[in-house]
């Protein structure tokens, strides 16, 4: 618990300074002023990621790469320090949300040091964070392991921030930082109160915190699912609170699409949060600011490029296992029909067609399965999401060609309605790819609440909100007091776990080595796991030949020759 207290301290410091740093110099030439502390965070985490990325092109990400960013960030804090010190002047809290939040800190660290593995971990979660840590990127290495070829860039910042080098247990306590960063805004709940009404964007905090109860004791695990569902609640948050705010400025719209862009480098299946761009390409058309259209395109191809180069390079597909950006069909490239194969056994895996035992199984046929599969929530999330999507789509024409007489149409509820359909879209290529509903959490939970959020902003608007918000608190209210208590219960279940100092270590499982042309590699005893510490490692003996003499090199699409 203390190291991973220690650890987020040092992604803060880290990210803070260096996020500031990238914040203060782009919003400086636009005119803009950063309006929250976390923001430069957020930024932080995606200037660090894609500086692992581009660095893990070159090399391993390890001692080098991470003490270079010392002295980037002490430059940073000395250059920018009066900026410093007004910025943390001017967005002071309450004593007692501070309270709230140092106390959510310790408790997610708390959470974060021990609890649930994930199964995929030692499958290949652990052996693709060693790999870059080792020797960055591989050309060909999803030839080793297929999995390996799910090219998300939390690895990277996971590899960064691992510290394996200084000699001591890796740590993988990134998960939980990120889901730390929507401890904030659900603290902000009490402003229901405060505040004596009920604003769209509680509905977006109400989801977070129900998603935060439900990976409490997961995110010990550093599986892409919760960077990216992460970035999304968070993306989705703020993009509702400046429109409550009625921002007019074009540029925390263009970062938020450029944040949209990155959380597709997490997972792909964030990718049609991009649609989000839509209102600030709107709003700079109409300003006609034609170089700052071309600076934000540039500045998203930044933060994208590193993983698509990086995904070409371990698999020879940019999107990997997607067949569709092939290009050029290098020697380490993933024959397409593995790919397309990889593709469609992710698929069956989310629709649950293995239970079935029928690979040809029609709608009719797996949709029954897989619904009456889940848990009584799952179930009544899924139906309620179905209903906001036809609210959604009910609600487009009400209004798009709603005039009124003597009143100007206002923009907000016109800027909800694109969240929600970016939203319902996104929900829609969940279901339709892979419908497992780890793989898409904010996808499931978001929807409906984003639906009756705009809903409720129209019923405001007609001044019938006072005995809607009456239920809809008492609603919040229990809710909250509920799963507060199952998550203390949940807590105390784990509290004599050993971990208040060390995090829970990755799950290690018997190996095999087996030499391939001088190279020891590992495969499992039983089973398909090994975890970290056994290096390379994958669940099946290596099918393919090494590009050249060495790891480093890579491997190639011949297959090897066996004794």
């Amino acid at each position: 618990m203390l190291s991973v207290l220690l650890n987020w301290l040092i992604v803060t410091i880290l990210a803070f300074s260096l996020g500031f740093a990238a914040l203060e110099i782009l919003t400086s030439r636009l005119s803009y002023q950063i309006k929250y502390l976390s923001s430069y965070i957020i930024a932080g985490l995606v200037v660090l990621t894609v500086y692992a990325q581009i660095y893990s092109l070159f090399s391993g990400v390890g001692a080098v790469c991470f003490l270079v960013l010392i002295p980037l960030s002490l430059a940073s804090c000395i250059f920018f320090r009066k900026k410093l010190i007004l910025a943390f002047r001017n967005r002071k809290k309450p004593a007692g949300e501070w309270i709230a939040l140092f106390i959510g800190i310790l408790f997610l660290a708390y959470t974060s040091s021990r609890g649930y593995m994930a199964y995929d971990t030692a499958l290949y979660h652990a052996q693709a964070i060693r790999w870059i840590e080792e020797y960055g990127v591989v050309k060909g290495l999803a030839l080793f392991h297929f999995r390996l070829g799910y090219n998300s860039s939390s690895f990277a910042l996971s590899a960064l921030f691992s510290l394996s080098w200084t000699g001591v247990q890796p740590m993988h306590a990134l998960s939980g930082y990120f889901l730390l960063l929507l401890i904030a805004p659900v603290i902000r709940l009490y402003e229901i109160v405060r505040l004596k009404k009920i604003r769209f964007s509680d509905f977006i905090r109400i989801g977070m915190f129900y998603y935060i109860t439900l990976v409490l004791f997961e995110t010990v695990a550093p599986a892409s699912d919760f960077f990216a569902t992460s970035i999304v609640f968070f993306l989705v948050y703020r993009f509702a609170t400046i429109i409550e705010e009625e921002e007019e400025s074009p540029v925390p719209y263009s970062l938020l699409s450029v944040l949209a862009l990155y959380a597709i480098t997490l997972k792909f299946s964030a990718g049609l949060m991009v649609l989000l761009a839509i209102k600030p390409f709107i709003l700079l058309i109409k300003e006609k600011k034609w170089k700052q259209i071309a600076g934000f395109v540039m500045l998203g191809l930044v933060v994208l490029l590193p993983t698509l180069i990086r995904g070409y390079i371990i698999s020879g597909w940019p999107l990997y296992p997607s067949t569709m950006l092939g290009f050029l069909h290098p020697d380490w490239q993933v024959p397409a029909e593995s790919a397309i194969r990889d593709a469609t056994e992710i698929r069956f895996w989310g629709q649950k067609i293995p239970e079935l035992g029928n690979y040809n199984a029609t709608f009719t046929e797996w949709f029954p399965h897989w619904f009456l599969s889940e848990s009584m929530i799952n179930k009544a999330f899924l139906v309620l999401d179905a209903i906001g999507i036809i609210l959604t789509v009910f609600l487009f024409p009400f209004l798009v060609f709603r005039k009124r007489a003597g009143e100007k149409r206002k923009k907000i509820p016109a800027d909800i309605l694109l969240l929600c359909f970016s939203l319902c879209a996104s929900f829609l290529l969940w279901f339709t790819a892979a419908p497992l509903i780890r793989y898409g959490y904010a996808f499931v939970i978001l929807p409906w609440p984003c639906a009756f959020g705009l809903l409720f902003v129209l019923l405001s608007e007609q001044k019938k909100r006072k005995a809607l918000s009456v239920i809809i608190l008492f609603f919040f209210s229990v809710f909250i007091l509920y799963k507060t208590a199952m998550i203390g219960k949940e807590a105390f279940l784990v509290i004599r776990e050993p971990f208040y100092l060390n995090a829970k270590p990755y799950e290690e499982y018997p190996t095999i080595p087996y030499d391939v042309d001088g190279h020891t590699f590992y495969k499992p005893e039983t089973g398909d796991r090994t975890g970290y510490e056994q290096f390379p490692a994958a669940p099946y003996e290596l099918k393919y030949s090494l590009r050249g003499n060495s790891i480093k090199e890579g491997f190639t699409a011949t297959l090897r020759q066996t004794p």
